[in-house]
Order: C-alpha cells, then structure tokens, then sequence
C-alpha cells in the first residue's frame, strides 16, 4: 500500500507546480536578499536565514538561505545566494552566482548595476502522495522525480550614505522543466523595487523607512513598508505591515563582527486568516579583508616641550637701584578687532588639527587628540555662518579598501566629538574619507608617515 501524505492546495494548483521567492522580512539587516547588485556594498559579509512559514498549516514552507558577498577592488563585487526549501511534497534546492559592477558617483555614493546566473533542481516526492485519481501520471508513479533549471536575474541599484534605491527582475529568463504527466516546475519572472532613508544619520536613534514592491508577472503584486529605529548603531528594532496580508515584526543586533536578527510576521488580512504566523532567525558575520592581518603598532607618545629662553646669571638676578619713572596718563589705544573670514578660520583649524593625529589602524582618539578638538571647537563656534566639511586621511599601511572605510570611521567620529562640544550639526555637511591616496605628507619618509592618520577641513560653499 503507498505510503500516504496530505497533499496541501498551496503546492499543486492542476497541473503545474508554481514556486515563488519566499518572503523574507530581514532585508534591511541583508539588501542582498533583494537585489544581486548590491554586492561589495559593504565588508566582505555572509548571512544564514532560516524561515519557517505558516505555523499550524500542514506541510509548510521552510527555507534555509546563505548569502554571501565581496568587494573586488574599486568598482568589482562578487556574490553568492544558496537556498533549499522543503514546500509538502516539492523540495528545491538552488544557487545563484552574482556579479556586480560599481560607478562611482560621490565619495559617498555608488550605482550597482549586479547580473546573477542560477540553477535549480526541483524534487517531486510523489512516492508520499495520497492517489486519487489514478491517470494522474505525475503522481501514480511512486517514485521521486527531480528536474533541473537554469535561472538569472538583474539588478541596478543606488547605494548612498543615507539613500538606497534599487530595482531587480528576478527569473529574468530560465527554463521550466516538466515533471511526468505534464506537470512542471514554475518559477514567474518576478520584478522587485525597494527605497530606503536614513534620518538623524550618525545620531544616537536613527530612522529608517523602508518601502518595497514584489510584482510577480502573471501573478500577485505584493506591497509592503516597514519602519526601523537603530539605536547607536547596534539594535534595531522594526514594525511594518505587508498589503492583504498582515502585520511584520523585526529585531536586529550587531556584535563586533557578528550580526543577529528575529522577524516574524502575523496574517490578519481576509486572504490570510487561516495562515497563522510566520518566524525567521538570521546569523551574520563579516570578515573585512586585511582588518586582521594589519596589527596596530604602538607608538611612543613624543611630548614637545618648549625650549625656555636663556636663564639669567646669579649677576644679572641682582637688583638695580630703582630709578623714579615718569608716569604719563594716556588713555589707552583700542584697536578695532577685525573678524577672521571663513578661510583665515578654516586654516586656523587645520593648524589644529595638523597635531590631531590616530593611531594605526584606529578611528578613535586619546586624550591628547581630544584636547585639540576641544581647540578646534573653539574656533568654530566663532564664526556661526562656516559650513564645512571633514575629511578622513590614512597613512598608506593596509589595504586600500580598508583604509577607505577608516578614513570615512575619522571623519565621522571627529563630527560627532565636535557636535558634542557644543559645535552646530547643521555646520557640518559632510564626513567624507579619502584613505591614503590625498596624502599630506610623503609617506615614504617614516618620521612623516604618521602624520597622515589625521583630519582636515574644508569649506562646503
């Protein structure tokens, strides 16, 4: 007698086998679920999803996702997305080799333009069908079928320091095989758009709106939005609402090197009702090339002390007879103060900051370094009308990439121990880092070479 299974409507519908992306609420945590393009965005990063769909309903989705990516020099980034899921009597498994191209548009912003090719073998467990109809070729034959496809996708994306915008169409072209008795493995071409913004960037709560679009050709367009609070940068929390469906829920954290995230979603729409919730745990991590490898080198702290003037002789010391000194009242001269123009300030802060200087491979200062930002505030605050902006140097030890994130790290902590000694944010434009490639001062020479792990400031008129 053959062995027998509840066959759930969600899995055939007739005669063919439809088979969509899952639904993933994390993308905020990992973009690269959306979109191929958004490849070497960040460090070198891998990120594991486990979802679980539909708690109560028999034979479920569940889909275990790695998502993998990597900057290759300046404009290059490779990617790497693998999915199995286990869907009633269907089991897929796939992966998808990404590539993106990355065009410069600001010191702060990138165009990704990312192609992705993929294969997919699809499992029929008919061995565990309950046979009703015994012409049904495709499931009266109690044995596993699995066919294979080829999948591709693209995407284009814009990557900005608050601004995130892409699209990406999804089984773009890919061949559907069939299964015995003319079912087949479907997979609709799917088009996915998504906008994303920063407020209160680098402040201690920021918000950050998410707004996507899931339009499956042929098929359902789904709308959803949800709205994160990062709280210094480490937890995220998130509440958001999926069109003719229900509510999301999500929860992030980073740990040094270690990314984690919960999310679950509750249907409550009258297509939904009957479908229960639905959990996902996430586990990240980054391993930034050369970040390891460079050791910091402690430096001596080299202490300047004036040299005094020539102390007097035990002769000179000796008191002269007083002579009486003629005293004329005059009133004192008062010469009008003349105000330092914008660029006088500027320099002036840039003298400052010429002592400002961090450590290898740090984007933190000592207390030395901090006294001079509290100079360097002072003069500032003098001139409310300056509108500049900050910029991260690096000396040329490490790797390019490396020390681009770095100087971007100093720029960005300068503008935040200025903002707190009391400097206006809004006279801050710009934190930006140009790495090792503008240096100040040659770093072929060793004694020199330190000097470049500074900031320096410009005006953004």
């Amino acid at each position: 007698m053959k062995k027998i299974f509840y066959i759930i409507s969600i899995l055939i519908v007739g005669k063919t086998i439809a088979q969509q992306n899952s639904l993933f609420n994390t993308y905020s945590l990992d973009p690269l679920q959306l979109n191929v393009a958004y490849a070497g965005s960040s460090c070198t990063e891998a990120n594991i999803h486990y979802r679980t769909q539909w708690i109560g309903m028999q034979d479920a989705p569940k889909l275990l996702q790695l998502n993998a990516h990597t900057a290759l020099g300046k404009s290059n980034a490779l990617a790497l997305r693998v999915n199995s899921q286990t869907q009633g009597l269907l089991n897929t498994l796939g992966a998808t080799i990404g590539y993106a191209y990355r065009i410069k548009v600001s010191e702060t912003a990138k165009v990704h333009l990312g192609l992705g090719i993929g294969w997919t073998q699809a499992a029929l467990l008919a061995q565990k069908a309950v046979v009703i109809d015994g012409s049904d070729a495709t499931l009266n034959n109690s044995i596993r079928q699995t066919v294979n496809n080829f999948d591709s996708e693209f995407g284009a994306m814009f990557v900005g320091s608050k601004l995130k915008f892409g699209v990406a169409a999804l089984h773009l072209y890919n061949t559907n095989a069939n299964f015995a008795g003319n079912s087949s493995y479907k997979s609709l071409p799917q088009l996915n758009s998504q906008l994303s913004y920063v407020f209160n960037k680098d402040k201690k709560v920021e918000i950050e709106p998410w707004l996507l679009s899931r339009n499956t050709i042929k098929g359902d367009n789904v709308i959803e939005g949800i709205l994160n609070f990062n709280f210094v940068k480490t937890i995220t929390v998130g509440a958001g609402y999926r069109a003719n469906y229900g509510f999301l829920a999500l929860l992030g954290a980073k740990i040094g090197a270690i990314k984690l995230g919960y999310s679950f979603d509750y249907s409550v729409g009258k297509n939904a009702t009957n479908l229960g919730t639905s959990h996902q745990v996430m586990l990240g991590f980054n391993t930034c090339k050369n970040a390891k490898k460079v050791k910091p080198v402690e430096e001596p702290v080299v202490v300047t002390i004036p040299t005094p003037s020539v102390l007097p002789t035990v002769e000179e010391v000796k008191e002269e007879p007083k002579k009486e000194e003629v005293v004329v009242n005059e009133e004192p001269k008062v010469e009008p103060v003349k105000e330092k123009t914008s660029e006088e300030v500027i320099t002036e802060m840039n003298q400052i900051a010429d002592e400002v200087v961090f450590k290898l491979n740090k984007s933190q200062l000592n207390d030395e370094g901090l006294k001079k930002l509290d100079n360097i505030a002072e003069v500032m605050k003098k001139d409310p009308t300056l509108k500049i902006n900050i910029i991260g140097h690096t000396c040329n030890k490490g790797g390019k990439e490396v020390n681009e994130i770095l100087s971007v790290r100093r720029a960005t902590y300068v503008r935040a121990e200025l903002v707190k000694r009391g400097v206006n944010p809004d006279n801050i434009n710009r934190s930006i880092g140009v790495g090792a490639e503008n240096e100040l001062y040659d770093n072929s020479d060793s004694e020199k070479q330190s000097k470049n792990r500074t900031v320096r400031f410009e005006s953004s008129k």
